[in-house]
This record gives C-alpha cells, structure tokens and sequence, in this order.
C-alpha cells in the first residue's frame, strides 16, 4: 500500500494530492478509509511523504528554500508563514540569522521533526519589515540602546544621534541606518521623544506611533465631510422604501458612541419578518472621494480602552450615518421573511429611510427579559429572543461553532493603570444581536451575487478548514489531557470541534481547549473566492452589517445600491478596486488585532505591577525548555515561570509531552495544569512578568 500511495503521488499534477483525492485514486473499500488516513498520516511523520496546508500531499521534494514572512514568539522562536500550500516553517533561536519580527524572508529547510513539523533557518533576508523602530530606552556597555516589543531581537538595537541628556526609560522613534549582522547589533538613529514608558498614561500613545494610527482626520477631509448635512437625508428620503414608521431600535454597549444597526421583527401570517437596517456610509463615503479614500486606508476601526481610532470622522460614525433615535437616517436594509420554523421564505435587500424609536443597551435589554424591567417594546424584545435561540439552535446542528472566550474589561484609575480588570460577560442580549447580524450576512451573501452581472466581483468572508498538522497538535494535546472525549483521526469537522468543546464545558481546562481550538483555526479573511466558513458552517457568508467600522462591508453596500439603481461601475474598474480593498483590509485587520493585543497586555502588566508579592491562581498556557506560562484566572494576564525557579529537584523540558518535568521526584508541570503564583517582576518595556510557584512542597 505504501508503494501505491507513492506510485500515485509521482504520476500527479506536481507530484502534490488532497487525501480525500488520494484515497479516491487508491480505490479503497468504505470500511477501510479509516485505516487507511491512518497509514497516510504514518508514512507522513515517517518523511517518506510530506503533508501541506489544507490536507494535501506530496513526494518529499520541497524546494530547499522557501520564501515567508517571519512572525516570531515572545518565547524567542518563530515561524516563517508563507502563502503557498506549504506548512508553516519553525525556526529556531539560533536559527533566526540577522532576520527579525515582520521580515520576509528566503529560508532553508532542514527537515521535519514530529513535534515542531517542518522546520529551518534563516537564508536571507529579502525585505524588512520597517525601517522605524518605536522602542523604550536602556544602557549597556555605556552606550545607549531600544527595546522594542513583543520581540526584541538578541544581538540588539543601539542608538545613535540621540540627545545626550536622553535617560533611561524614554519611549522613541529610530530609524534604522545600519541592520549589522547576526552578530552585530542594529543601528537606528534617534528621531523623537514620545514620552516616558514608566507613565502608564503613556500607553495608548506609544501604540499609536508604533502602528503609526491617527485619531484626527486631515483638514481637506474634514472639509469634505462638512458639506454633508442633514438636508441631505431629507433630500434622499424620496428615492427609498421609507420605513420610518416601523418599530426598530438600536442594541449597543453602555458606552457606545455610534449606532450602526437597528433590528424590526413582526409576526404575521407566514410566520416572522425580520429587518436588519444598517447605516447607509455609502450615501456620504462616495468612489474615489477623499473620505473613501483615507477609509480604505485605514481599513477598520481599532478600539482601545481609552480612545478609538475611528474608520471615519466622528461627523459621519456618530452622527449623520449614526443610527440616533427619534432622527431620520438613511439604511441598507436586509428584510427577510421566515416561516414559522424559521426557515428563510424570501428576502428583500435595499436603500431605506428608518427612524429608530429607542437606543438600548445589552443591561436594559438582558433585564426586559429576565422581567426585571418593563417597556413598550417588550413583546419585539421576547420574539427576538425565540428568534435568535432557534437560529442558535439551527446552525449549532449545522456544527456552527461558538466560541465564548471572554475578554479583559479593564476599569482604569485617572493614572492610565486598571484598577480592576474582569471578564466580559456574554448575554442573551449579545445573543440575540449576534444571530440577526449572523443571518444578515448570510442572506445577503446567498442574494446579491445572484442578481449581480456575472463578470463583477462579489467577495465573502471566508473561513478554511483547520490545517492538518495544527489540527493533529490539537488532537494530540487532547489526547494528553485525558478528558475522555471523542478525538477522530485525522481531520476535524466544524461538529467534531463543536462537540469537544461542549464536552469540556464544566472542565477546569475549558479555557485552555477553547483558546487552542481557537488557534488550531485558520485566520478568517476576505476574499473574491467563495470558500465557505468553517467555523460558522455556513456555505456563504460575507460581512454587510458594520460599514462605519469595517471597510469590506461599506463596498458591500455599494454592490447593493447599484444592483438597486441599475446602474454598475466599469467592470474592470470595480473588480480591480475589490482586489485592492481587499488585500488592505486583510492586512489592516491583522494589524488592528496585534494593536489592540499588545494594548490589553501593556494594560493587564500595569496591573501586575501594581501586585508584586500579590498571590493569585493560574493554568498553565504554554510549556517551553526554559518554563512554562501561567494565565491568571482573575485578570487573564500572563507571566513566566522560569525553570531556574522551581525548586526541590532538577527539572527538564520533556519534549514528547510538552510538560516541565523533575528527574529525582517525577513531578510534572503540564498543559492546563492549576497553579498558585505570586507575581515576583514585571518588565513593561519586555512585555514580560515573572511569577514564582507559591508554597511548593
């Protein structure tokens, strides 16, 4: 079977196959296929055949060297992502030659190990990832360095050119003038102060610079914005469906400032008709304006606790295309009929008018519900809430994942340091929004590309399945945890993630399995190709319902409004704009994520800072030769546990079972494990908090 499996590998289309094309080929029986997966997956870790991303194939001829970017860890090694089909490269510490974080890269594969998979070093570097540095100031040697975060790189940052009088602990901007070499450090001229890094009011500003984010808007697109008022909507009203007598109303945080979307429902005879009205931005954001423009631009909004780096100007997000209550405000609605099961009968996707007739937060809502409150709208309320439990309930058949990892919510002092930090709390409220937004954008992914001219793009929000070797680490540390959970071989189905998940639901390594499985999931983008969501399970999906915060939805509406008008853009004009506004919201994205990242680990180390000594219990998050990292149960925060600090016997990296384990006494330290830490230091400018075991036997 062996020479079979590598007789057909060798007469394939570049020597490369997708298991499920594999086995088709190999015309095994249905009883077998199992067994089969097993022996492809053996022969695999064997290096006689190799496996790529999305579970396919090939002949062990790799090219020696392949071109990625490198991404590296915190905990020194990284990984070289490329965009072929080939796995993800490990490279090592000293492996990383002069390369660091963000580089693109040329490596050199030095084979497969069965922990790490493919694995090499550094060739080349074939182009930086910037030539500015924002870092925090230190001395060595008499001269004057950067650290810069999440990684600094070994061999160092030094400055030149700085102001003799520049101390310690001073956030900057360099540029780069020398990169030296793996033995040499960087060097980088001094540009500017920012300010002081041990000044938490510091924090945000500091972010702001390194991802070079803007909160203002430049005078000429202010400018342009100013034209527009509400004379404008007035003036519009005519050519739309007008809604405005209609109960609809906003759901939002407390704090929120704009209002992007509104929900209607009515039961009538054929069961429910539910509307999601979305802002219309695309009214005042026209092609090729300035606005449009500097959106694309920018991409996104990117949210932090103490300031937003808005999409677009505050005259538009939170005013003009804000859906307020008791104003006119122009729409995209999404009105779709449903049966009485709640299956979709029609839909209708168009310009409207809307006037929204009350503004709730989550509480008011979440308390008309449990009856602690009362309201006009009450009985809208309830059927939006059999609504969203029975589309929770269809798609979670489907395998629809759900993940419910909550995020820090940080209560800050008038210093910039979290006073507390505490879990975000998911209710029925949120539910019920989630699932109307989440069919919103199902149907008019389904609907629009339907009705669209066949040669003009449409783009969806595409999610692929689990690469295989990440999925086969996941089962693997599922397997070690001994949960008692059904682990198929192989790959894994939206349902078979859905069902370990629900498994461990009361389990003390909840938050581990759920934040792995997270991990183990290919990152969702956009893209012209219809490739399906994974985790969603839905066979079309794409992003309509947040046009003042996300780009891709703002182009969505305008495919809308022009189905709408009959009126279609030059095919090869549009189709080359979708290609661009795409690749840049992809990357902006990722980028908005790492910011908003690295704001909430500055924040959750302020915290730390303010504990020193401070006990509190923990699960181990990770494991690596020199310790392992402990995630705070309280304040989700982050810190090592170096090796150096356990005590009472030798301790050693067992690399088979990632796990910390002692040579004389046995003990373990593993994935998941429950500890008690005290926080012993904390190094704001590393990014870094050392924890000690507390009251170790």
């Amino acid at each position: 079977m062996i020479k079979k499996i590598i007789n057909i590998l060798a007469k394939a289309p570049k020597n490369t196959l997708s298991q499920k094309e594999l086995i088709k080929r190999l015309k095994v029986r249905k009883k077998d296929v199992g067994a089969v997966k097993i022996l492809i997956r053996q022969i695999s870790n064997s290096g006689e055949i190799v496996k790529l991303k999305a579970n396919h194939y090939c002949l062990p001829n790799l090219p020696k060297k392949i071109e990625g970017k490198l991404s590296v860890t915190q905990k020194g090694f990284g990984f070289v992502i490329t965009n072929d089909e080939n796995e993800d490269i490990f490279i090592g510490r000293r492996s990383m030659a002069d390369a660091i974080n963000g580089d693109k890269v040329l490596v050199k594969i030095k084979g497969r190990s069965n922990s790490r998979g493919l694995s090499g070093r550094i060739h080349k570097v074939l182009e930086r990832g910037s030539n500015t540095f924002i870092g925090v100031t230190y001395f060595y040697g008499g001269k004057i360095f950067i650290e810069i975060s999440p990684v600094n790189p070994g061999r160092g940052i030094r400055l030149i050119g700085s102001k003799k009088e520049l101390s310690e602990g001073k956030i900057v901007k360099a540029r780069v003038k020398d990169w030296g070499n793996a033995n040499n450090p960087i060097i980088a001229s001094f540009e500017s102060i920012i300010g002081n890094a041990n000044d938490p009011a510091n924090d945000l500003k500091m972010i702001l610079h390194k991802y070079d984010y803007n909160q203002s808007f430049p005078s000429s697109i202010n400018q342009e914005v100013n034209k527009y008022s509400e004379d404008d909507i007035k003036n519009e009203i005519k050519n739309r469906l007008d809604l405005r007598k209609e109960i609809c109303f906003t759901i939002d945080p407390d704090e929120a400032k704009d209002f992007d979307d509104a929900l209607s429902i009515k039961k009538n005879k054929m069961g429910t008709k539910i509307g999601v009205h979305i802002a219309d931005v695309s009214h005042f954001v026209t092609p090729s304006s300035l606005i449009d423009k500097e959106a694309m631009n920018r991409g996104t909004s990117v949210y932090f606790t103490e300031g937003v780096v808005h999409m677009l100007p505050k005259e538009l997000s939170a005013d003009l295309c804000s859906i307020r209550p008791g104003v006119d405000r122009l729409a995209v609605s999404a009105i779709i009929q449903l049966n009485h099961n709640y299956k979709v009968l029609n839909v209708d996707i168009l310009p409207t008018v809307i006037n929204s007739k009350a503004r709730f937060t989550y509480q008011e809502v979440q308390n008309i519900i449990e009856g602690k409150n009362t309201h006009a709208f009450k009985a809208q309320i309830n059927d939006l809430k059999k609504l969203s439990i029975a589309l929770y309930k269809e798609r979670s058949k489907n395998g629809s994942l759900d993940f419910d990892i909550p995020e820090p919510i940080f209560e800050m002092n008038d210093k910039g340091v979290p006073h507390e930090i505490r879990s975000s709390e998911r209710l029925i409220s949120h539910r019920i929004v989630e699932e109307c937004m989440l069919l919103a954008n199902k149907v008019v992914a389904v609907e629009i590309p339907k009705k669209i001219p066949k040669k003009l793009n449409f783009f969806y929000r595409v999610h692929i399945k689990p690469d295989s070797l990440r999925v086969e680490r996941f089962s693997g540390l599922l397997k070690r945890l001994k949960l008692g959970v059904y682990i198929p071989d192989g790959d894994m189905s939206p349902n078979d993630f859905k069902n370990i998940l629900k498994h461990v639901e009361d389990s003390p390594y909840r938050s581990l399995i759920e934040n792995v499985a997270l991990r183990t999931m290919s990152k969702a983008e956009y893209a012209i190709k219809n490739k399906g969501h994974f985790g969603l399970a839905f066979r079309h999906y794409t992003h309509f319902t947040s046009p003042i915060r996300r780009y891709p939805d703002l182009l969505v509406h305008r495919m809308i409004k022009m189905l709408d008008s009959h009126s279609f853009e030059l095919k090869n004009e549009w189709n080359d704009k979708i290609e661009d506004a795409l690749k840049l919201s992809n990357e902006k994205e990722i980028e908005a994520l790492n910011a908003e990242r690295e704001y909430i680990k500055i924040k959750q180390l302020r915290w730390l800072a303010d504990r020193i000594n401070s006990v509190f219990e923990g699960a181990i998050t990770g494991v690596t030769n020199f310790g392992f990292f402990v995630g705070l149960k309280s304040s989700m925060a982050e810190g090592l546990v170096h090796m150096d600090t356990l005590e009472n016997d030798e301790y050693y990296y067992d690399e088979d079972h990632y796990c910390i384990k002692g040579r004389s006494f046995k003990e373990e330290f593993r994935l998941g494990d429950r500890v008690h830490i005290k926080i012993v230091s904390v190094q704001i400018e590393k990014q870094r908090a050392n924890f000690a075991l507390h009251n170790q036997s």
